[in-house]
């Protein structure tokens, strides 16, 4: 192995703990704790973003910006299929199950690949939805 790379054998978790566990509360939120794990997140970007390290703000900024945009459309799409179809048709339902089903699982995917980053001590941005990495000039 090169010097770079964290030996996994030796290391449980070689990144940056903050980092770690903000992307552990944003699967915490999407699976276990939704409104507890949103607030931790939130309350972590407040409060710790100031003297983070680049990766950890890195981190912070994509899990919290993410969860704001991930939830506003995760929310705001099921309130649209079932006004626009109708809570008594069994279109809107299928529709609905199903969007949600495939969004939410999305974002567990990439916050499962978020985490792994975390870990590895890298940066990582949610596709589509996370904020633009930072350039270096």
């Amino acid at each position: 192995m090169t010097d770079r790379q964290p030996n996994l054998l030796k290391e449980s978790a070689p990144g940056p703990r903050l980092a770690i566990l903000v992307q552990s509360l944003f699967l915490a939120n999407l699976m276990i704790i939704p409104v507890l794990g949103f607030l931790a997140i939130t309350w972590l970007w407040f409060t710790k973003r100031d003297g983070a390290t680049e990766l950890e703000r890195n981190h912070l900024d994509q899990a919290f910006i993410t969860s704001i945009k991930g939830g506003a459309i995760l929310v705001g799409m099921s309130i649209a299929i079932f006004v626009l179809g109708g809570f008594d048709n069994p279109w809107s339902w299928v529709i609905g199950v199903l969007y949600f089903t495939c969004f939410h699982a999305t974002l567990i995917l990439f916050g499962v690949i978020a985490v792994n980053r975390a870990i590895l001590a890298q940066p990582y941005r949610y596709p589509v939805l996370g904020p633009p990495l930072e350039r270096k000039p």
